[in-house]
């Protein structure tokens, strides 16, 4: 999936239909949710075409929990971090197979 693709699932995912303004921002929040899989030390093979339903959804979770002002973003940072725990226990972190990518 590409990027492009993870922000038009990530529109469905906050009931954004309209195309607007607002969607730069859920675009930044999908490349902030990248960029912290990066951080956690997911191989980048595994972010430049994400296949994986774990990263897929981490990016979703990250992405509802912080656009706009959701009354339960609590809950929804708690999935993502609960996510962030699946993942670093997935084989999808930084080795030397990846090193090779």
């Amino acid at each position: 999936m590409t990027k492009k693709e993870l922000i038009k699932k990530a529109k469905l995912r906050v009931r954004k239909m309209s195309t607007d303004k607002l969607d730069d921002d859920l675009g930044q929040l999908v490349e902030v949710a990248l960029a912290d899989l990066s951080r956690i030390g997911v191989c980048e093979s595994h972010l430049k075409n994400i296949s994986n339903p774990l990263l897929v959804e981490a990016v979703l979770l990250y992405a509802s929990a912080n656009f706009g002002s959701p009354e339960n973003r609590e809950d929804l940072m708690a999935s993502y971090d609960m996510m962030l725990t699946k993942i670093k226990g997935g084989g999808f972190h930084r080795s030397k197979s990846c090193e090779a990518d």
